[in-house]
């Protein structure tokens, strides 16, 4: 999708209404976000996009889409799509001796693409159904569907008026837990520590010396006929458990449970550390009510536009290829218009005062109410004047400081490097992104 500047507005004018509070959502096509919006992300995403790699990620997955029948297939094969055979023609030839017979025989017509630079428009195509139109028809059908599909669907810009309620939140996962146990022993007081491993070592180690003995006697045992002492020494620990507990009804006789006997329990002495952030959503809840018939084209477009744009797509234009697009993505920008004290727009909307614009967002969800009274009321063409539309973004990366903190990309700059050595401040080899730590906080909230 190429971006224009057209731009669809509901209600028609509502940038330029005085103290006018709109939501701004541009819409991209994905390999195009990648290209230009994404590369200014200070994130993995923008590093990507501005290196080498993208171009053979896109290269291979070209090649691969084109195998499947899903991708481009070439300017010869898309150019096939206008061309078109000229109408059959009878031809006379003469036959046998001297030419004195004749006979009549039909020809194909010839191979034309109706957008042939210079091509006469009065040239008659036969179509595959038999029918036969003048090329000058056929052009003006095709611009005819170009026209329809373009009006306001494949616009850039759309700006809804902000909605009644407005929220948006951060999310940190703080959930990746270490326990220290009784490690925060050692922190404390090291020599009890160190006293409690010894005497465990020494309990430890006697226990395993015991058992490698009862295991030689085993051996021993079985060998020489005798009674095997591992056996008696098992059946007598079975035999106090049966002997105490003979119900089966009581809880392990670990320390855990002995502490808790006399009201302690383990301090885990855990830490929670960061792990990650969340990804931002936003909902919206859009009332789209249409006075005349100009409204409720409109009230359809942006439904249209939305619906189309959360949808892929297939490189072949065929609903059956294998590999698809992914859908378009968005930006949205909450504009207020400013206005002098006479209550004059004093150019262009800015960006809403506390309220955030986002990054690449995808519309992972499109409700749309015809009902929102509770019963279907329609107009006399049968349009529905009053329709509720719920909107679902979700972001696509994750924030960091540095998206708030004013920093911009730059191709070529002369960044401000730290000295180390015999290195000095210079250019970089390639853009990167520099932030104004002397510029004051301008009140406006970033991402």
């Amino acid at each position: 999708m190429t971006q224009q500047n057209t731009v669809i507005e509901y209600p028609t004018g509502l940038s330029s209404i005085p103290f006018a509070s709109f939501l701004q959502i541009e819409k991209y096509s994905y390999d195009e976000a990648q290209k230009t919006v994404a590369k200014e992300f200070n994130d993995a995403l923008g590093s990507f996009n501005r290196s080498k790699i993208s171009d053979l990620v896109r290269t291979g997955s070209n090649a691969l889409a084109v195998a499947y029948g899903s991708g481009e297939p070439g300017k010869t094969t898309v150019n096939d799509i206008d061309t078109y055979r000229t109408e059959d023609r009878q031809v006379t030839e003469k036959t046998g001796f001297f030419g004195r017979k004749t006979r009549t025989k039909t020809v194909k017509g010839d191979k034309i693409n109706i957008n042939q630079e210079g091509i006469d428009p009065n040239i008659v195509v036969q179509l595959a159904d038999g029918t036969k139109k003048t090329v000058g028809q056929l052009l003006k059908e095709k611009q005819d569907k170009i026209n329809r599909k373009n009006k306001g669907l494949m616009s850039s810009l759309c700006n809804l008026p902000l909605p009644n309620e407005f929220q948006y939140k951060y999310g940190a996962d703080w959930s990746n837990e270490f326990k220290l146990g009784t490690l925060a022993l050692a922190a404390d007081e090291a020599g009890k520590f160190a006293g409690v491993a010894t005497a465990g070592g020494i309990i430890g180690g006697g226990l395993d010396f015991l058992g490698q003995k009862l295991t030689q006697g085993s051996q021993i045992g079985k060998i020489s006929g005798v009674i095997d002492p591992t056996k008696i020494i098992q059946g007598a620990v079975g035999g106090i458990k049966t002997a105490a507990d003979p119900f089966k009804i009581n809880s392990p006789l670990n320390p855990k449970n002995v502490a808790g006997l006399a009201g302690l329990a383990p301090n885990e002495n855990s830490i929670q550390f960061f792990e990650r952030m969340q990804g931002r959503e936003f909902s919206f809840r859009f009332e789209l009510a249409s006075r005349n018939k100009q409204e409720s084209n409109r009230v359809i477009e942006i439904i249209e536009w939305f619906k189309r744009g959360m949808h892929p797509n297939s490189k072949s234009g065929r609903g059956s290829a294998v590999m698809l697009t992914f859908p378009d993505v968005f930006v949205l920008t909450p504009k207020f218009v400013q206005c002098d004290a006479d209550g004059r727009p004093t150019g262009n909307a800015i960006q809403h005062p506390m309220m955030p614009r986002t990054k690449l967002c995808a519309l992972t969800g499109l409700t749309v109410n015809t009902t929102p009274f509770g019963q279907l009321q329609t107009v006399f063409d049968g349009t529905v004047p009053m329709v509720t539309m719920e909107l679902m973004f979700k972001e696509t990366t994750k924030l960091t400081r540095v998206d708030m903190e004013g920093s911009s990309y730059s191709e070529n700059r002369n960044s401000a490097l730290i000295s180390v050595g015999k290195f000095k401040a210079g250019k970089t080899s390639e853009g990167g992104f520099v932030a104004d730590k002397n510029a004051q906080h301008t009140g406006e909230v970033s991402f």
